[in-house]
Order: C-alpha cells, then sequence, then structure tokens
C-alpha cells in the first residue's frame, strides 16, 4: 500500500516541479486544492461508511438467516407446506399484505442509526474545504475551472484506486 502511495506522490511531485518551473502556478494551485480535498472527501466517505457497518455488525445486525432466506426464496416459492384455504377473501388477503409490507419497512431507529455514517464530520469537513477552496481560488481571480476539475476526477480516481488497493491487502 505504501508502495501505492508513494509512487501517486513522486508522480504528483514531478507534475508539480513542471508546472512550477514552466510558470502556471495558479493551474497548479488550482489542481492541488481540488485533488486533495477530493481526495478527502472519498476517503472520509469510506470513513464513515466503514464505521456504520461496523457499528451494525457490533449490534448483531445483518447475521439474521432469516434476511439469507428472503434473498434466496422472495415468494416462498419452495417452502416444503403448502396450504391452499378455498374461502379466502380478497380484501382479508390484501390488509394482511399491506399489513405484513409495513412490518418490514425500515423504522425510525434504523434510519437514525443508519444516518451516523451520513453526518460524520469525516465526510463534512473535506465537502467544507473543497466549498473553501472554491471560493477563495474564485474571490481571488486565480480560479482556472479546467484545472480545477482536472484535479477533482483524478484525486477521486486516485482515492478510489488507493482504496481498492488497501482492501485487497
Amino acid at each position: 500500500m505504501r508502495k501505492y502511495i508513494y509512487r501517486l506522490l513522486l508522480v504528483k511531485l514531478v507534475f508539480a516541479l513542471f508546472l512550477f518551473v514552466q510558470g502556471y502556478w495558479y493551474w497548479l494551485l488550482n489542481f492541488e486544492l481540488a485533488f486533495v480535498s477530493s481526495m478527502l472527501v472519498v476517503f472520509g466517505s469510506f470513513h464513515g461508511y466503514k464505521n456504520l457497518i461496523q457499528r451494525r455488525i457490533d449490534v448483531g445486525e445483518g447475521s439474521d438467516d432469516s434476511l439469507l432466506e428472503k434473498i434466496e426464496d422472495p415468494y416462498e416459492l419452495y417452502e416444503e407446506e403448502v396450504v391452499q384455504e378455498e374461502n379466502l377473501d380478497l380484501a382479508e388477503v390484501v390488509k394482511e399484505e399491506k399489513a405484513r409490507l409495513k412490518a418490514n419497512k425500515e423504522t425510525f431507529k434504523k434510519t437514525v442509526k443508519s444516518s451516523a455514517g451520513l453526518f460524520s464530520p469525516w465526510r463534512f469537513l473535506p465537502y467544507g474545504i473543497l466549498v473553501l477552496s472554491f471560493i477563495g481560488l474564485n474571490n481571488n481571480n486565480v480560479l482556472d475551472v479546467a484545472a480545477f476539475l482536472l484535479g477533482l476526477g483524478l484525486g477521486i480516481l486516485s482515492a478510489i484506486f488507493l482504496g481498492i488497493k488497501f482492501l485487497n491487502r
């Protein structure tokens, strides 16, 4: 993992030196601010969702075998017992199905528990850095949109690549 980070830093350093020597310091500034902030956004999202999944595993959510059975046979086609009643009222069957579907929906408690990954400071701080860097560059009249967008794109791709390498080790 470290060798990939060192390679990335070496390529960025050579690119930065080339731009600085050529006199494109504003282009370099736009690219670097966008690159660093987009990498922070992706890593913050990875970290937030990792913590969310870890909390769910610690609570014991996800270890339920009934969920696996629902995925394998959602319409209960392979049940051993098949009971057929001749005199079923259609209105009662619809009410029972609606009640069963409402019971399966997420409750408010689960929603609050899952929103912890969305409202993590590890996600909001990088977005703040991204927005403030854009505003700062624009207010100082050194914003180069092409360099900023290139930095955003390469930052996201680099963070995803490093995240995949981190997961595979």
